[in-house]
């Protein structure tokens, strides 16, 4: 498994307009950004996202909300960070002062899941990028 980045993707997407999607949304940015603590603008692989949130809701947020942005590709793998704008949407969402609530606590249990796998997730391995190995 050396050179390999492995992360658990749900099996079905939960609606992401509810406070367990959004949760999963948030935590597949944290894991995304190598499971920092603070998400930040920093950049995020499309195909990881794709996986861990679901190819429709990555093209909401990149699209439709502008939360997301392109920044670079890597081979085939485009690079994507968060707009500030989408930081404050996932900021606002932990608060409470989102159309999307969602709490701190779901956010680190789909953290969890998503990096150690559990009920309704399987796992998927990604080769690390040129530059990362």
């Amino acid at each position: 498994m050396l050179n390999m980045l492995t992360f658990f993707a749900p099996r079905q997407y939960e609606n992401p307009l509810t406070e367990q999607g959004r949760a999963r949304t948030i935590a597949a940015f944290h894991l995304a950004q190598g499971n920092a603590e603070r998400l930040t603008t920093m950049e995020m692989r499309r195909d990881v996202l794709n996986k861990l949130m679901s190819p429709r809701a990555v093209g909401y947020w990149l699209n439709d909300k502008e939360w997301l942005c392109f920044s670079r590709k890597v081979g085939q793998v485009a690079l994507l960070r968060l707009t500030h704008a989408g930081l404050r949407t996932c900021a606002n969402s932990i608060a409470g002062g989102s159309e999307v609530p969602t709490t701190p606590e779901l956010v680190v249990s789909r953290r969890l899941l998503m990096l150690h796998g559990g009920t309704g997730h399987t796992e998927v391995v990604f080769a690390l990028l040129l530059e990362d190995a």
